[in-house]
């Protein structure tokens, strides 16, 4: 499973693995806390969270 997830350095839309417990933003290089990140969505694949992050942008959601 795979979550839509807030980088709480920069506030842009990242793509994880539930059971991932540390991810760095491609975007600002902050080393985030899987746990401790807003998760706004949640998956079954990778092509659909990627698909949610693109819908979610268009929206103007968890922007810069």
């Amino acid at each position: 499973m795979y979550a839509v997830i807030v980088c709480y350095s920069c506030g842009r839309l990242l793509l994880t693995k539930t059971d991932q417990k540390n991810r760095q933003c491609p975007h600002c290089g902050a080393r985030l806390i899987v746990a401790r990140t807003k998760h706004v969505a949640h998956a079954e694949s990778a092509r659909e969270a990627s698909h949610l992050i693109r819908t979610m942008k268009q929206k103007g959601e968890a922007s810069p």
